[in-house]
């Protein structure tokens, strides 16, 4: 599977929007960048792609809130991210 990672945030919300599917998930988790900051992935599943925003945000600073809920606006809605095994038969 691919995985497009978009680097311009209003870019990307632009591509997505163009997406009919209610698979639009955001993903927050620990940033490798320091403690303060929060790592944001954005992702459109397409059945054989997805397309993805990612960011390491100051937790500090309104940022987060900010593109959270701009995400949410957009059709995004929080989730967690697991690859499952699945039985091929």
């Amino acid at each position: 599977m691919k995985d497009f990672v978009i680097k311009d945030f209003e870019r990307f919300l632009e591509i997505a929007d163009t997406i009919n599917t209610p698979f639009k998930f955001i993903q927050t988790g620990e940033s490798d960048v320091g403690e303060d900051y929060v790592s944001v992935q954005a992702k459109v599943w397409m059945r054989t792609a997805y397309l993805t925003y990612e960011a390491d945000i100051d937790m500090k600073k309104p940022e987060l809130d900010n593109v959270i809920n701009t995400l949410k606006r957009h059709g995004f809605t929080e989730a967690v991210i697991r690859e499952t095994a699945f039985p091929i038969k």
